[in-house]
């Protein structure tokens, strides 16, 4: 029997959890502890990279306690995350997205603004030419941990949230893989966010100076879960994903 939910993901997980989406979606699915308390928590951080997302639910998966159903918002494939902060975290570690993440007074002090300039234009041109291998890396990696979390008894749903980059490369036949289970949304085709935006969701009003987000890219107003979670809702039941 699950009785505990748990979410991770990226700041669009981040900002659902602090609205209570994740308490919501755990009631909506009568997740509770054997006391009868709803049972939920969240994972997720902003700037998160797929590493750290898929790494942090196995790692937490392997604590002894609750059979657990992870919900997963899969995040931008061209994150990436390396170990860098100077102040160690014990379930965490050392990892960062230097790019994404703006934690530069964690940064060890021999990494420099400088080193991160230098990575991401390295990184941008090693990713010019290998959409198609790193979201075949991607998808294994799922693959992988939604088989590991089913075989020591826990649950798992992964849904992507806002990434266009490989939309037109999915139909590929290396990607066959995933195209029939159940536990991966529309083999990642279905964007979470641009979905609740057609749905009439309210977008995030981003403070002046805030970075360009694309319209199908912006943060769902906090608090404004209510459409997510009843998509999946009727996703778990209809795929039976808790049994």
């Amino acid at each position: 029997m699950i009785n505990q939910l748990v979410v991770n993901g990226c700041s669009y997980m981040a900002n659902y959890a602090f609205g209570g989406g994740h308490m919501d979606l755990a009631e909506r699915l009568d997740i509770r502890t054997r006391t009868g308390a709803v049972n939920a928590l969240s994972l997720a951080i902003g700037g998160s990279a797929n590493s750290r997302i898929l790494r942090t639910t196995h790692k937490h998966s392997y604590n002894p306690g609750y059979n657990t159903l992870y919900v997963l918002g899969i995040t931008f494939v061209s994150r990436l995350e390396i170990p860098i902060l100077d102040d160690r975290d014990d379930f965490e570690g050392r990892w960062t997205n230097p790019q994404n993440q703006e934690f530069r007074n964690r940064w060890t002090p021999h990494w420099s603004e400088k080193n991160t300039e230098e990575f991401v234009e390295l990184k941008l041109k090693f990713e010019a030419e290998s959409i198609l291998d790193r979201t075949e890396d991607l998808m294994y990696r799922i693959i992988s941990i939604i088989d590991s979390l089913k075989m020591r008894g826990h649950c798992v749903l992964v849904y992507q949230q806002a990434d266009n980059l490989y939309q037109d490369i999915l139909d590929n036949h290396r990607f066959d893989p995933m195209k029939n289970r159940p536990e991966i949304i529309d083999a990642l085709s279905w964007r979470a966010v641009a979905w609740q935006h057609t749905q009439g969701v309210q977008s995030t009003i981003y403070a002046p100076g805030h970075a360009y987000v694309p319209p199908d890219m912006t943060h769902p107003m906090t608090g404004h879960h209510q459409k997510l979670n009843e998509y999946l809702t009727n996703y778990i039941q209809e795929h039976k994903i808790l049994a």
